[in-house]
């Protein structure tokens, strides 16, 4: 069969950079689904073009077939029961069926399946030109697209996530008009794909990732030829990467002056507004950076020029901001803090420090941390959030807390104080840097809590794709400063105290939203946990209550270690024989086991190994040996069980010595499942 090659391009206004890649793997992934869909052959083993630049998007695929393959499918009717009579002849509903298939009644069969015997037709479909295809299902690709923001720029209702110009539909010879709102064909003369992408590519480089690697080379070889650290701003080479189509590389200078600023300042100064790398030696900033051109033929000592003097404008009012903010006592910005409103229906942020304040010191009670540092931390607390009202935070609203611990150091405060407000808002995403200091752990994680607790208590539903108040990453945040840290907090009583201090602000009873705040934490324990094994150990783990987030992890890390192990195995066996017992019973089960009831030998000697063991397996627990405790439950209880259950039963008529037996399974189950795991939550536990 004829094949073509297919390129599909997508012009647009410049996009957002963060939209292009996931963008380019969307629009191939969402076709060659289509082709696979509607039967259309193409060649898997060539490698697919899906690459672009902030205005482009391109998708090459080679050697597509001309026509769709034929197709055949089998269409199930009635049974053969109803659809003929007992001599055989065709009933209403045979025929009906026939008719509705449009075959005649003598065409159809009868099949046998598992529900008996069925009437069926098999229906084929002669393929269609491919390029018939394509020009149906091209709009609907595009117009599915998906990115986090979209917009319509006409009446045609085409959203996009920018206006659309023109779009270039090549397959092999033929040029494809398609229908797409109002966007208009782009002009080009009669050109076959592979010859359009190489015209293409001689203007830009297309391929991402090639690109990106040209970039990092070309910054690696201007930092080798000043002897400069071999670092480069990962975040800034990908957002430039998407910015030029045939990149270029010069290095640049600005006054030492400015290396008076804090060195955050600087380093965004020139990502935000130049998109510059900044170079430092020793890992101290030097006066130069290194730009990135787009473009060839370019005059290199004008665009120099050009880059410095906008660079030396910037950098001069970040120094002005800077002069302006240290001119007055840091202090005197709490007072700003009243009129500066955290969230409408939460109060303003010098509420929320005072917040800070006493959940901080609630912390450091729990911790025993007392002295110089818990004071450092609740002065933190009180000033850490002055630089919002800061002309340099006003200006680059990535460096709060950064510049407050920059105003707080040259105000004279402790190192202690101006590294915790520096760190307070760490990590800002799962992959981010998390405090170095224990008062930044502190300080962050009661902000943390405190935000999560606020935006919840106003009533609001996360869910996959909406979280405008970031209570998501407020979690994940602060389970990894916990976990980081070693704090070993009680997150229920965190989670009221911070629940106390909102007072009358908040939409929901303090009972759930207790509830909701918790099932959250667990929530985000149960994916930064990542892949564990068995995949059920997460619930068996958080089933039991996540009361301390540093304890769930570690019970996570060690059953996972052992989760093959023939004890790990009879300590869930015997866990999950027990649960299932205890879901049986109809009455309530007590709590204590009455020695008098014990009649069989048998009950007596799993009391007895209950007794005898308890004390040994809950000082394991409490040492946090879970590895051992795991072991010595299962040496204690596997055997024995068995045997008990084999020859006792547990629900026999008499009701007392019934609980009593019931209440003996019970304190098994609870010794292990409620300050471990509840093992029975792993399904298909076989012991070899």
């Amino acid at each position: 069969m004829k094949k073509s090659d297919f390129l599909l391009e997508i012009n647009v206004q410049e996009l957002p950079v963060s939209y292009i890649r996931p963008a380019l793997e969307q629009l191939c992934r969402d076709f060659l689904k289509v082709l696979d869909e509607f039967n259309i052959e193409y060649d898997k083993k060539e490698n697919l073009v899906s690459a672009g630049t902030k205005d482009r998007l391109l998708f090459y695929i080679k050697d597509v077939s001309a026509k769709q393959k034929d197709s055949c499918r089998e269409i199930i009717g009635p049974p053969k029961r109803i659809a003929f009579d007992e001599k055989g002849k065709i009933t209403k509903q045979g025929a009906g069926f026939a008719k509705a298939q449009g075959v005649e009644p003598e065409d159809l069969r009868v099949k046998t399946t598992q529900r008996g015997e069925y009437l069926f037709i098999e229906k084929k479909t002669k393929g269609r030109d491919t390029r018939d295809v394509l020009r149906e299902i091209i709009p609907g690709i595009i117009e599915g697209m998906r990115f986090p923001k979209t917009m319509k720029w006409d009446d045609s209702g085409l959203r996009f996530a920018r206006p659309v110009e023109s779009v270039l539909v090549l397959f092999g010879k033929d040029k494809l008009e398609i229908k797409l709102g109002k966007v208009l064909s782009k002009k080009v003369e009669s050109i076959e794909p592979k010859a359009y992408l190489r015209r293409v590519s001689k203007e830009t480089l297309l391929d991402p990732d090639n690109r990106k690697n040209k970039i990092r080379k070309l910054i690696l070889k201007a930092i080798s030829s000043l002897g400069a650290d071999r670092h480069i701003d990962e975040a800034l080479l990908e957002e430039v990467n998407f910015l030029v189509d045939w990149p270029g590389v010069f290095v640049g200078e600005f006054d030492k002056k400015f290396l008076t600023l804090p060195e955050e300042v600087l380093r965004v100064s020139m990502a935000k507004h130049q998109r510059v790398f900044p170079v430092s030696k020793k890992g101290r900033l030097l006066n130069k950076f290194i730009a990135i051109t787009n473009g060839r033929s370019l005059d290199i000592r004008a665009v120099k020029k050009n880059y410095e003097k906008i660079l030396e404008a910037r950098l001069q009012d970040s120094l002005f901001f800077f002069d302006e903010d240290t001119k007055k006592p840091f202090t005197e910005n709490l007072r700003q803090l009243k009129d500066l409103i955290f969230q409408k229906d939460l109060g303003s942020m010098f509420e929320k420090t005072q917040r800070l304040k006493t959940l901080s010191f609630f912390v450091c009670e729990k911790l025993g941390l007392e002295g110089s540092l818990k004071k450092d931390i609740e002065r933190a607390a009180e000033l850490s959030k002055t630089d919002l009202v800061t002309h340099m935070v006003g200006e680059f609203p990535s460096l709060q807390g950064v510049m407050g611990g920059a105003y707080a150091l040259k105000a004279g405060e402790t190192p202690e104080t101006a590294a915790a407000i520096k760190e307070h808002y760490l990590p800002h995403g799962t992959e981010d840097m998390l405090p170095k200091s224990l008062a930044g752990s502190i300080l962050a994680v009661s902000d943390k809590m405190d935000n999560i607790v606020g935006f919840l208590g106003m009533g609001v539903e996360v869910s996959g794709s909406f979280d405008p108040f970031g209570i998501r990453r407020n979690a994940q945040g602060l389970i990894q400063v916990i976990k980081n840290k070693s704090l070993r907090l009680k997150t229920d009583e965190f989670i009221e105290h911070s629940i106390g201090l909102y007072g009358d602000k908040l939409k929901l009873p303090s009972s759930e939203l207790k509830a909701r705040v918790t099932g959250y934490i667990e929530d985000r324990i149960d994916f930064l946990a990542g892949d564990i094994r068995p995949l059920e150990l997460k619930k068996a783990v958080l089933n039991t209550g996540c009361l301390d987030i540093v304890d769930a992890f570690n019970r996570l890390g060690e059953l996972s270690s052992i989760s093959g192990r023939r004890d790990f195995l009879e300590a869930a066996k015997v866990v999950e024989r027990t649960s299932n017992i205890l879901k049986g019973a109809k009455e309530k089960v007590p709590e204590d086991v009455d020695e008098e009831l014990l009649r069989e030998e048998l009950e007596r000697a799993v009391w007895k190994v209950y007794a005898g063991s308890k004390n040994r397996i809950e000082g394991l627990i409490e040492k946090e040996d879970y590895v051992s405790a795991t072991r010595e439950y299962a040496d204690a209880f596997y055997k024995v069980l068995h045997e008990f259950f084999d020859n006792v039963l547990v629900n026999v008529d008499e009701e007392a010595v019934r609980l009593n037996r019931l209440a003996l399974m019970k304190k098994i189950n609870k010794l292990y499942s409620d300050r471990i795991a509840d093992l029975a939550l792993i399904p298909q536990i076989v012991v070899k």
